[in-house]
């Protein structure tokens, strides 16, 4: 493929969704390793096809609402991404804490109906370990186990 079908094929891409810096270059690097990926995501970003800060806002809006993730496990999955720490502060400032700890205990509560458990002390670990696999902080399992029976 030639540098401009690479160019016209990551500009289709990025229109129909949004994608960070490293995402692109993974996806210019599978196509060609002849192609400047850098010169390339730097014309995506000047021509805002790629916009760092809106595809943090998006993860978590969509991490957050749509799969359940706790605040952790968003915040280490953008770092994963290699989003910068302020990025990532001000898209976790989308995260609204009431409908997390809402969120938080319907999935328990879906949760503990599921379980088989002996004791409730081994129940409550269950449920403490899927809040934590989740992204939740300990804090807020706690909070939402105390009113599960």
């Amino acid at each position: 493929m030639t540098e401009e079908q690479i160019y016209n094929r990551m500009m289709a891409l990025c229109s129909r969704r949004e994608y960070c810096k490293r995402d692109i270059a993974a996806k210019i690097a599978a196509l060609s390793e002849e192609v400047d990926a850098e010169a390339m995501i730097a014309r995506l970003i000047k021509e805002r096809f790629i916009d760092e800060n809106r595809y943090a806002a998006a993860f978590v809006r969509d991490k957050s609402r749509l799969a359940g993730w706790g605040e952790m496990k968003i915040r280490y999955a953008l770092q994963k991404k290699g989003l910068e720490k302020e990025t990532i502060a001000e898209a976790m400032g989308e995260i609204d804490p009431e409908e997390q700890l809402d969120r938080l205990a319907k999935l328990m509560q879906a949760k503990a109906r599921t379980l088989k458990t002996a004791t409730a002390e081994e129940k409550r670990a269950k449920l403490m370990r899927f809040a934590a696999s989740k992204g939740f902080t300990f804090a807020q399992a706690d909070e939402v186990c105390k009113k599960i029976k």
